[in-house]
This record gives C-alpha cells, structure tokens and sequence, in this order.
C-alpha cells in the first residue's frame, strides 16, 4: 500500500471522513434505499482503492499515478450513474428494456475496474477467477452439456453485472458490505484505537500463561479474543502474532512451530462469535436466519475448533517438556480489572442482538458506549487524532472488502443466471454416488481450492453457490451447510500452496514459509474435523434435547483429543505407530452417530490411551489397593 505523502493525502483523508459520517449516520438513522446506498457506498470506496495501491512494483509508492486518478474518476462516474438513474432503473425490467450505449461502456468499464481493484489490493487469483467466469458468460452457448446456455449479448452481458438490483457489481453482496460490514469495521477500529485490543491479549497472557507451554496457549486464547475483533486472519496473525511468537520462540518452541501455531489459532477468529468474519452477516441475509441464532449455533463448534488447538499446542508442549511462562512476564490481576469495562462492549453487541436489534444497530449503539468508555483511561481516550486514523484505516479496509463483494456479485449473478450453480451441484451428487461422507468430501476439496490464495468472504460466497444445494439434497440443513462451507473458507487460509496465513505468520517468526504453510495445516487438522462433526451430528449446532446436544459435544471432544494426540504422537508418553494409528481411528469413527462406529471408536481410543500411561502398571493393584505403578515408584 502507498504511503502518500504531502497534499495527496488530502482527498483519502476527505473520503474516509465522508464515508466513516455517512455510514454510521445511516446505520443509526436510516439508509437510502439500496440503489442508491450501494452506488454511493461504492462511489466512495472503490476510488480509495485505486489511489492507495499501485499496480506494478515500479509505480509511484507516495503518490498515485495519472491511470490510478482516471481510473479512480470512472469509479466515481460509473457508481453515481446508478444513484442518479436510481428511480429508472429501479423501474426497468431485466432481458426486456433496452440498455442505453452510455450504460455499456460504463458498465463494462467498471466491472473491468472490479477486477484490476482485486488484482492489486487483494488476491490475482481471485481477480483470475472473476475474469474466467465473465469470460464463460460471454462463451455460455458454445460450452457443451450442463455448462450450455443461451448466448448474451454484450450489453445483457453488462445489464447482469452492472444494473441488476439484485446480484452483479451493485447486488445484495454490496449491500451488505454497506449497510453491515462498514459499521463493523469502524467497531474493530475503535476498539483497537481505545486499547481494547491491547487488553484482550494482557487478559489472554493472565488467563494461560501459567500453564505448560504456555506461551502457545496464549497464542490460543488471544488469537481467539482478538479475532472477534479484527474480523481478519492475517490482521489477527499481526496484531497478537508480534507479541506471542517470539514469546514462544523463547519458551522452546521452533520457529516453524511458533509461526505455525499462531496461524491456526488467528485463522479461528473468523469463526469465534459474537462478532465472526463477514461471511456470517453474508450468511444472515442468503438464509434469512437472524445473525443472533447463527453466532449462538456456532459457538459450540468454534470451542470445539479452539478445543483441538489448544489440544496441539499441549501435546507438543508435554512432549518437548515446554514450561510455563515465567510470572515475572505475566500481567498482575489488578491491573487487569481496573481495565476489565473492555468486556462491555462485546457483552452489549451479545445483548442487543438477543433483544432483536439488527447488527448495523447493535453496533451503532455499541460503537459510542466504547468510545465513552474509553475516557475512563486517561492514555486509552478516543482524540480527533485516534478518530481520524480509525476512519481512515476503516476507509481503506472497506474498500478492500466493497472490491471482493463486488466482484464476487458479479460471480454469483453470472452463476445463477446461467445455471452453472445447478450443474456443479448435480455433479456433486451424481459423483458422491448418494452418499453424504463423500459429498461432504468433495465439496472440502473444491472449497479448499477455491479458497487458497482467495479471500475468505468470495470463497464462502463461490462454495456456497455450487455446494450448499448439494447438501441440502441429503437433507443437511441449510445452516449447517453454509456453515460446512463457511469452516472451509476460512480454514482455507491454512491450507498450502498459498495459504496466506501461515506466510504471515512465518514472516513474524522467520521461518521457511512453505514449511510453515505445511506445520500449520497439519496442527490444524484437528479443527478440519469440526464440520464434519455438526453436519452428521446436527445435536451440535443446538438441534436437539439437552441430553442429544451433551452427548454429541461430548463424543466430538473425545474425537478432537484423540486426534491431536495421534498427530503430535504424544499424549502422557510418546505414542507409536500403532497407538496413534488406533487414536487416528478413534477420531474417525466418533464423529458419526452410529451406534456401533461410536462403542468401536470409544473402544480404541480407551485402549490406546491406557495403553499410553502404561498398561501394565494398571492392571492390577496389590493386597494395599496401591498400584504396580505406585510400587516401582516407591
């Protein structure tokens, strides 16, 4: 990102203030209606991207250049076109009116513009990605098969990217970057600005760095506190990542090791309610179930997921004998508490949610309590100078997002508008052969494709295209799916060749990245088995008696403990081959609901586990009741 300097920093700073007034206005007063609102949303925010971030290496770094301001000028022109035509086109039908000529080069432009903002700001995979799928639709009739459809003409072509109310450039994705996802950011820079972060990981640091290996269990704890705030992995893996990691570094654990662990534990902020990444607000508004029922079904799987992290991390600890961290280094509790009103305002977003407040207006209201609570601490206060640099930083990372939804409503309309989200379903099933396990591994593979080297947010939107209506067809409900899919995206972050967060994260220790890609993935697999766990076990996401819902979590932490175990191959002693094979198995087996699979699994991990802690010194005890164990000990 450019540094700009001199009066160039002018028009950003301008923009982020405008933009920052205008959407917290309208989050607590009242919102123009959705044309207008996603045009001027996108009016302001794809301009910022333009400026900001060069398009080679060998561009300006403190200014932009003359192709980035014409570029950020057709943004600007292209957007407002539609709040100014809004009544007209709000009127027009699809297919039927004609496009005016004006409309064609401005919407082909733009959506040209989309793709270059992704190239530069945010993933050319991704831009690939976008460009293939315009590529199809202008190709649609010559594919053979599922994949043939009536041609498009350029300017129906453009009609389904750039004047369609309801998917393409200006849909429903942008409409919620606008009317949720701005608010939100703005509530993370506020929170960081005031020092809630800062105290998130204090908190975090008292709460865990007593234990063994603790330096990596705070990793765990902090990266899951900070991630509800951030929203973001690789800001996660930064913000926490700085302080753990050479933390851990010094307690014992490896380079690769260290990086590895703070990869897996920032990816799982994503999916740690109340506040999870932007894919969950995506998710209220595509199944239309209120964002409070999903942060409330989807905390038992995200500890499940944190379950399995700290699990590793324990594991590894006990096996290369990693003490806790020294107290001298641990924040007191005194402190802490005079500090502990940061909990406040996360325990008032959970409320107003509870209450039916929309999440635009639970964090609206949310966002001015902090910043009250901030003046309690004289060095936390909330200055025009903190508020200029969270309106700023807010600008810029909405305008990252505002890029990827846009370009990922342009993926969806042309997918549904062409039935290729049916075909890929259809050929999920008819390749799964009818059988749940195998669709479900199926729709892992592609999502976890998709999403290397894609932000989370397109690759949950892309996935949930072509296989959500896969699941649904063996009766797997519609939560639960956009959950699967929803893991999978963010879990994609980890997954190599391109698995950005574990590069962040080795950047931070100085390790190999591609080794750390593959340390990651393999630490983090324990979480990998979490949707599988509440798709088969539907108990998990609350669907079910008390007694139901108990013992689903309870097999599942079994299965997550003895999977952790198997992969460090360690437990209370080392394992071999044949106890980590049986814990392996174990872990399988638990995560369906058969009866049978169920005792099979409990079986084999209780064989392995006591036969870890030594099978010999329990089997039997002598006339004293003490055990062989206690005997060679004595």
């Amino acid at each position: 990102m450019r540094q700009l300097k001199g009066w160039w920093k002018a028009p950003v700073v301008v923009i982020a203030v405008v933009a920052g007034v205008f959407h917290y206005h309208a989050c607590g007063f009242g919102s123009p209606e959705p044309r207008v609102f996603r045009g001027l949303h996108l009016m302001m925010l794809l301009p910022v991207v333009f400026l900001l971030f060069p398009a080679w290496r060998r561009s300006p770094r403190h200014r932009p250049s003359i192709p980035d301001v014409l570029i950020a000028l057709l943004c600007a022109v292209a957007s407002y076109y539609t709040v100014y035509h809004a009544d007209r086109l709000n009127e027009r039908f699809l297919g039927f009116h004609p496009v005016r000529t004006e409309e064609v080069v401005l919407g082909a432009l733009l959506a040209l513009a989309v793709i270059e903002a992704c190239r530069r700001a945010l993933s050319k995979w991704f831009a690939l990605t976008v460009g293939i799928v315009i590529v199809y639709l202008m190709t649609c009739h010559l594919w053979p098969g599922m994949f043939h459809f009536k041609r498009f003409t350029l300017d129906r072509a453009v009609e389904i990217l750039y004047l369609s109310g309801d998917d393409g450039i200006f849909g429903f994705l942008t409409g919620i970057s606008a009317q949720i996802l701005y608010i939100y950011i703005l509530f993370a820079g506020v929170l960081t600005a005031t020092g809630a972060g800062d105290f998130l990981i204090d908190f975090a640091t008292w709460l865990a760095g007593w234990a063994r290996g603790g330096a990596a269990k705070i990793s765990v704890v902090s990266s899951a506190m900070y991630g509800t705030v951030s929203g973001s992995t690789v800001a996660n893996v930064y913000a926490t990542g700085s302080f753990t990691i050479p933390l851990m570094k010094r307690s014992g654990y490896t380079p690769k090791q260290a990086a590895a662990v703070e990869a897996i534990s920032g990816v799982g902020g994503q999916i740690m309610p109340p506040i999870m990444g932007a894919g969950s607000f995506i998710m209220s508004e595509v199944t239309g179930i209120p964002y409070f029922e999903i942060i409330k079904v989807a905390v038992i799987p995200a500890l499940l997921y944190y379950l399995g992290v700290f699990c590793m991390v324990h594991f590894i600890a006990r096996k290369r004998g990693i003490q806790a961290v020294p107290k001298d280094q641990r924040p007191r509790i005194r402190p802490l508490l005079r500090r502990a009103y940061f909990f406040l305002p996360f325990l008032l977003i959970v409320t107003l949610l509870a209450k039916g407040y929309s999440p635009s207006k639970a964090a609206f209201h949310t966002i001015w309590v902090t910043v009250l609570l901030s003046f309690l601490n004289r060095k936390d206060w909330m200055t025009p100078r903190k508020a200029l640099d969270v309106l700023v930083r807010a600008a810029v990372n909405a305008g990252l997002i505002a890029s990827v939804l846009a370009g990922a409503g342009m993926i969806v309309g042309i997918l549904t508008r062409t039935g290729v989200a049916l075909a890929f379903g259809s050929i999920l099933v008819q390749a799964s052969q009818g059988i749940l396990v195998i669709a479900m591994l199926l729709i892992f593979v592609i999502v976890s494709v998709l999403g290397t080297g894609v932000p989370t947010t397109a690759a949950y939107i892309i996935g949930v295209t072509v296989g959500a209506q896969a699941l649904g067809k063996f009766g797997v409900s519609i939560l639960a799916a956009h959950l699967f899919v929803f893991y999978y995206s963010v879990l994609a972050d980890l997954t190599p060749p391109d698995a950005v967060t574990s590069f962040a994260a080795a950047n931070l220790a100085g390790s190999e990245p591609m080794a750390t890609g593959i340390e990651g993935f393999r630490l983090g697999i324990a979480g990998f088995l979490v949707p599988f766990a509440f798709v088969l076990q539907p108990a998990l996401l609350l669907n079910g008696a008390v007694w139901q819902v108990a013992l689903s979590v309870g097999l599942t932490v079994v299965g997550v403990v003895c999977l952790a175990a198997g992969v460090i191959g360690h437990f209370t002693t080392s394992l071999n081959a044949l106890q980590r094979g049986m814990l392996l198995a174990a872990a399988g087996l638990l995560v369906f609901p058969t009866r049978s699979l169920v005792v099979v699994g409990l079986v084999l991990a209780a064989a392995a586990l006591l036969w870890s802690v030594g099978w010999e010194r329990i089997r039997g005890a002598d006339g004293g009741g003490r055990l062989e164990a206690q005997e060679d000990g004595a």
